[in-house]
């Protein structure tokens, strides 16, 4: 459907040529702008509807009742479906600390979090395909698990800011309005729909910037630039690749249009989708605001552990994905 009225509106009604740059880079905008906010909006709409159900403190509960690596494995799993809304996963982060629930499943909880979501997860798979979406998923919730697991037994927890040591410090509350349970199903519907058009009102912005990118780059960057910097046959071009996330920002969903199209052009999958995670988990922003819960150290040992985990998944992605 999306596909026809690109068609429709660029070669049609705007008459513009099928070999010029500029077409092909204004049809691939023009599709997936629309695809993915349709979607977007759809999936937020079902999942708010869904979440109204869900007790937060209980989730917290269980997680202190599993041995410890179904707390992580748990934790992890609990990231990766976490509400795509305007909290972050910071002060969840923070309300675990202060709950008492292990930093090491903390942690796994913020490792995954940010790299995966059921709308990243729709909107990837209907771009690069099923198999690569679970492979994606799979060793993102590893990464958490393991991640996690090893922080904790490597002691960091005392690099932790010391208001959150000591809970003598002011609750970071998560303050995304949940739906009162005692609202019929009309009710719950409309406030669904009510915070998806809050919500896309806040990022269609970024999710159209980062179409735009992948325009320009599907338009007018040649495939031979891609497959000489980001081919598998480059070893290095995985750390390079997480190295270069750090510096960027953008969540799951506004930079998978742009992993699209590297991958159409020949960048190696696993390279790609680590350049992905480095910058939705590691780019320089999100380590400014991590730094109300962490101390440098903790930040930095954090930074090195993950490089160092991404691109050894890199190096994995590749190797099975040829």
């Amino acid at each position: 459907m999306f596909e026809k009225f690109a068609d429709w509106l660029v070669y049609k009604i705007l008459g513009l040529s099928i070999e010029a740059r500029f077409t092909e880079a204004l049809h691939f905008f023009i599709y997936d702008a629309l695809k993915i906010l349709f979607l977007l909006f759809s999936i937020i709409s079902v999942i708010a509807y869904i979440r109204s159900y869900i007790d937060n403190e209980k989730l917290k509960k269980i997680i202190e009742k599993q041995p410890k690596f179904l707390a992580h494995l748990f934790a992890s799993f609990f990231g990766a479906i976490t509400p795509f809304c305007s909290c972050s996963s910071i002060p969840v982060f923070i309300g675990f600390s202060e709950a008492g629930v292990p930093f090491g499943a903390g942690m796994s909880f913020l490792i995954t979090s940010p790299m995966i979501n059921e709308i990243a997860i729709l909107v990837l798979a209907g771009t690069i395909g099923w198999k690569i979406t679970v492979i994606y998923v799979v060793t993102g919730i590893i990464a958490g698990v393991a991640g996690g697991m090893l922080m904790e037994k490597f002691g960091w927890k005392k690099y932790l800011q010391d208001y959150i040591l000591t809970r003598n410090g002011k609750n970071d509350k998560c303050t995304c309005k949940s739906v009162n349970k005692k609202q019929n199903q009309k009710e719950k519907i409309k406030e669904a729909i009510i915070y998806s058009k809050d919500l896309m009102k806040k990022i269609w912005l970024f999710v159209l910037l980062g179409v735009g990118a992948g325009a320009f780059l599907h338009g007018y960057v040649p495939e031979d630039f891609f497959i000489k910097y980001m081919g598998g046959d480059n070893l290095l071009a995985v750390p390079l690749a997480v190295a270069a996330g750090i510096p960027l920002y953008a969540d799951a969903t506004t930079i998978i249009p742009i992993a699209q199209v590297l991958i159409n052009k020949g960048a190696a999958i696993g390279t790609v989708l680590v350049f992905m995670m480095a910058i939705v988990t590691l780019s320089l922003p999100e380590m400014i605001i991590i730094s109300r819960v962490m101390k440098k150290e903790l930040i930095v040992r954090f930074v090195i552990f993950m490089f160092i985990i991404f691109t050894l998944t890199g190096y994995f992605y590749n190797l099975i994905l040829k």
